[in-house]
Formats: structure tokens, sequence, C-alpha cells
């Protein structure tokens, strides 16, 4: 099979915002979204709009970020964290679906993957939010404590001190959302990538990916062979404040409440959605890492772990993450 070659994470050094072609009839359209940086890659556009094609783009992240972004204090999900009803409330399918999907990884990850952590993240000075935030000291609250009614597309808290945090799936949701836009404009072979969460599409060509060395020694550390499948990432090092007197990371052990306090440790996966990938990845990276790569085997979940320092790189693979090594 041909091989195409991506960067994970894709790095854009312009300031501007394109869409562009080129004569083998490629487009790339590229935009902002979560504060970070989108692209797409379609090899085979034919007749259709490539302005049209990103101006639907942006409209799908905006309508994503209305509904789950913890960062816009009128998104659906701030206003879910600012009340302290315990009442089902009528949500947007982007909401409801994110956060079906969340649980889902949830379960996967025997619960180190949890969007209820929001408060331990306000506390800690991640993000802000105006409502008053508990100062729980244990889990008196998990995601099992997020209910979903299908009947009629609601959600409810059954504590109204919950802070529901979508950060580490919604890139990954996005990415998903694209992928059946395009899907459904009959386009069929591109790659999406929301700041380093990653999708491909193609009938029979696999997407060599590079991904990037988070040392800085090197221009990346692994190249791995997609074919119809997703990868996401999540580092330690990429989001961290210093709380205390001490640097910790955004990841939250949802068992313990504390937060990982080594910075050098990156965690890939790879599966079907991306953003179960994205879930899986921050649900891992919670774990001890003496146990990411076992879990995964136990698991059958597609995953590297590197753990790194300014002179070193260590990288342990699952069972299932070595097939995705090489394009045979």
């Amino acid at each position: 099979m041909k091989s195409k070659y991506f960067s994970l994470p894709i790095l854009l050094f312009t300031s501007f915002f394109l869409v562009s072609c080129n004569k083998d009839n490629k487009s790339y359209i590229s935009g902002s979204a979560f504060g970070s940086i989108y692209h797409v890659s379609i090899n085979d556009i034919k007749d259709l709009d490539s302005l049209v094609i990103k101006s639907n783009i942006d409209f799908i992240l905006k309508n994503i970020d209305n509904s789950a972004s913890n960062y816009n204090p009128n998104s659906e999900i701030s206003n879910f964290n600012n009340s302290n009803t315990n009442s089902y409330t009528i949500v947007s399918s982007n909401l409801y679906n994110i956060i079906s999907e969340a649980k889902n990884a949830s379960i996967l990850t025997e619960g180190f993957f949890d969007i209820t952590i929001g408060d331990i993240k306000i506390k800690k000075g991640f993000y802000v939010n105006t409502k008053k935030t508990s100062s729980r000291e244990n889990n008196i609250f998990t995601y099992k404590d997020i209910q979903l009614s299908e009947d009629s597309s609601s959600i409810r808290k059954r504590n109204g001190l919950i802070n529901v945090d979508l950060s580490g799936i919604a890139k990954g949701y996005a990415v998903d959302i694209i992928y059946n836009y395009l899907n459904s404009m009959n386009i069929s072979d591109f790659v999406i990538n929301i700041g380093g969460e990653i999708r491909t599409s193609s009938m029979n060509n696999t997407q060599k990916i590079y991904i990037d060395d988070p040392s800085k020694n090197s221009q990346y550390i692994e190249e791995i062979f997609l074919l119809n499948k997703s990868i996401a990432s999540s580092g330690t090092y990429i989001d961290s404040v210093n709380y205390e007197g001490k640097e910790i990371s955004h990841i939250i052990n949802p068992k313990t409440l504390e937060n990982i306090s080594n910075l050098n440790i990156l965690v890939s996966v790879i599966h079907n959605k991306c953003s179960i990938a994205d879930a899986l990845a921050t649900g891992l990276l919670a774990m001890d890492a003496n146990d990411i790569i076992k879990y995964s085997n136990m698991n059958n979940i597609a995953s590297m772990l590197v753990i790194f320092d300014d002179s070193n790189i260590e990288k342990f693979y699952s069972e299932n993450f070595t097939k995705f090594l090489s394009a045979d």
C-alpha cells in the first residue's frame, strides 16, 4: 500500500488560516480551534468548494465549543457546572454525545478517566470558574454521578458540587464530527488534525504519522502507519502550573485527586474513534507509569508510553501498538 506523511502534531508556523489547493487536486484547510490549530488535508476534493468546506468545519467547531468549553463562561457545560440542581437538563446532541463517550472511556479505564475532576483543576489554578468549588479531599462523587437520559437527551448530576471538565475528550470528539461531515460529502481520502489529535481516512492508502519528540532533541521520536484509524496523545508537560511551590501537571489521578508531578511523560493511543483515543490517553496518563503498558495489554489498548529527560528517551509499547510501527 502507498503511504502518505504527516506529523503529530502538525506544526504550523503561519499566523493566518488558509485554504489552498495544488495541481494534484489536494486541498489544505486550517484554522483555529480550542486554543489550538486545526489542519485538514483532503487528497481528492473533486468539484467541491474548499471555502464552503472550511466554513462548515468552522461552524462545527464553534458549535462544539459552545457546548463543551470550560473556558467559555456561556457554554452549555459552564451553565451546567454553575447550576446546583440535580434535575435532568435537556442539552444539545453535541454535549449529550460527548458526555456519553466520556463515560464509555471511564469504563474502559476503570475510572482513571473521569470528567468530574473540574473542581480540582479550578482549585489548583488551571482555569477559572465563578462558582465556588468544593474542597473535597476524597471521592465523594465520580463519573458515575453524571447520568444520561436517552428519552429526553438530557443529563443530570447527582451532586450539585460536580464540575465537569471535558478538556480530555473535546478535541478528539471534534475530530470525529468533522470526519462524519467529510464522509457525508463523499470525501474519503483525508487526514484531520486538531492540536495533535488525528484521524485518517482512505480507501487503501496508509498514512504515515510522525510523533513529535517531547524533549525537543529531535524532530520526532516515532513513526506509525494508520489506515482509517485515530491517534491521540496526552503529555504531563503540555499544561502545568505552580501550586503551593511545586510544578504540577494538569493530569489528575481521580482515585487520589492528586496531580501527576512527573512532567516528562507522554502517552499516545490508537483507536477507531479519536474521542476514545483522546480520553484513553488522558486516563492512562493518570495511572502509575509502571501500570500503563500492563493495563493496555490486559485491555487490548494500542498505546505507547514515552518517559524522557534532557538526555534520554525511553519508549514502551503495548502489544496492539506494535502492529502500527510498520506499513506491512
